[in-house]
């Protein structure tokens, strides 16, 4: 029986990495302003001359040193499975995403309704990838964490505000894609991931 859960929740874990990726894909295809992370990952590969990728990888490696140190347990198969596959798979709907016929027409209004999709579906994705406990990615491991730590986890999505302000704030110092969606990003981005969290205790999905 453990094991049926055990495999129930790498699946939720996947389902909810896809979800997020796909989320990825809908801003990504907006073009109105990259996630919190990103921006900044972006605006710091332009000022060392890297490429983005490799320097993610390096970001995510750097971020994993510190999970590894204060909380190991929050490293697991999602961890290294959101690391290798959510890039490569928000690459693959984007491509899809640019196959519809309707979404040629890229007028604001479509453009709007993309990050509004794409801003649900991440946030959604992450809500339902972390309450796997299957292990979480290096930078959403962060605000977990620190809310553990001081044992205050309902401020979650305060602390969460909070890295991803200072995730904005280095990626305008960087001369990065910072645009109103990456704002908005900010603002949403911690209380969606407590509202969902909070809507998905019901499912036993670890």
């Amino acid at each position: 029986m453990d094991n049926v859960k055990f495999i129930y929740r790498i699946i939720f874990a996947i389902i909810g990495i896809t979800i997020l990726a796909i989320g990825v894909s809908f801003m990504r295809y907006a073009v109105l302003g990259v996630d919190p992370i990103t921006c900044l990952n972006i605006g710091i590969a332009q000022q060392i001359g890297i490429s983005f990728g490799t320097w993610q990888l390096i970001m995510c490696f750097i971020l994993l040193v510190g999970v590894f140190i204060f909380d190991r347990s929050k490293i697991g198969f999602g961890t290294v499975y959101i690391m290798v596959a959510a890039g490569y798979t928000s690459d693959l709907f984007l491509w899809l995403i640019t196959q519809i016929p309707f979404l040629e027409i890229f007028s604001l209004e479509i453009r709007i309704a993309a990050f509004s999709i794409g801003l649900v579906f991440y946030y959604f994705g992450a809500a339902v990838y972390i309450e796997t406990n299957m292990g979480l990615s290096p930078y959403d491991a962060v605000g977990i964490i620190i809310a553990e730590k001081i044992k205050r986890q309902n401020w979650f999505k305060w602390i969460r505000i909070g890295t991803d302000a200072l995730c904005v704030i280095g990626g305008i110092i960087t001369k990065s894609n910072v645009g109103i969606g990456t704002l908005v990003s900010v603002l949403l981005g911690g209380p969606l991931i407590a509202l969902f969290r909070k809507l998905l205790i019901k499912i036993e999905i670890k």
